[in-house]
């Protein structure tokens, strides 16, 4: 399969943080984002919750919510035709 960089700007104080983490997880900051990536795509949503203590206190901030906004918005729209294709199949089998 073919490989792409992929190249974003980080507080360097939390970059830190995470190398020091997946070090004693015996992993690198590639493998925890790529298995962040890899989770995220398997359940079609962020795979925990996230708080406003998460959000960054950066010009990021503003972007990250409505990213939140549009992934809550994404996952609601996903329920609601879970419930309609659930009484569909039940009312025509």
């Amino acid at each position: 399969m073919a490989q792409t960089n992929v190249s974003f700007e980080m507080n360097e104080k939390l970059l830190t943080e995470l190398q020091d983490l997946c070090d004693e997880l015996g992993m690198d900051t590639e493998d925890a984002f790529k298995l962040f990536a890899k989770k995220m795509v398997n359940q079609q949503e962020i795979p925990f919750e996230v708080t406003v203590d998460d959000l960054p206190n950066d010009d990021e901030q503003s972007k990250l919510v409505r990213v939140l906004k549009v992934t809550a918005l994404v996952a609601a729209v996903a329920a609601a035709i879970t419930v309609v294709v659930h009484f569909i199949r039940k009312c025509f089998n």
